[in-house]
């Protein structure tokens, strides 16, 4: 029988470390990916050439009951410094894209928009809206990991500590 409660007491020290240390890792990777966006938003606005341009904006949409639509992606269409057209992918910012609004041209199905590029890198590109952006914005679209995160780290070293006492 002792045996018995010194296993489960080792398996439960284990398990609320292993719940703390997720949360931590968890906590750690989503305000890395805060930081790099940021850190990418700021080197653009510090460096980038502004161009008119166009997006087009792509949609995925659910089917079913309660079926939506959200932007999956955005292509970016603007004219570099050096003469060349440029087609470019926008990138999710702190997995979250930055959709411009506006109508489609009749034209061309663009949506008008400004578009900020580093010329050393013209596949490095945003709108220009995405540049309004700063890391309160990138949290909060990334906040439930993060709350995830800090209730896990928090849970499980309290838990740790009781559990030790």
């Amino acid at each position: 029988m002792q045996r018995d409660s010194r296993t489960w007491a080792v398996g439960r020290t284990v398990a609320l470390a292993a719940m703390a240390l997720f949360g931590v890792a968890l906590l750690v990777g989503t305000l890395r990916e805060v930081a790099q966006a940021d850190s990418r938003i700021s080197a653009l606005r510090d460096h980038g050439r502004r161009v008119p341009g166009g997006a087009v904006v792509s949609y995925a949409c659910s089917t079913g009951r309660g079926a939506s639509c959200s932007a999956s992606s955005v292509m970016l269409s603007f004219r570099a410094g050096d003469g060349d057209d440029e087609y470019v992918r926008e990138d999710e910012l702190a997995d979250s894209l930055y959709v411009p609004s506006g109508r489609p041209s009749e034209d061309d199905g663009l949506v008008r928009t400004t578009v900020v590029y580093d010329p050393a890198d013209p596949a490095n590109a945003q709108a220009a809206g995405a540049l309004h952006r700063g890391v309160v914005d990138f949290v909060a679209d990334r906040w439930f990991p993060i709350a995830l995160g800090v209730v896990l780290t928090g849970v499980g070293a309290a838990a740790l500590v009781i559990d030790r006492a």
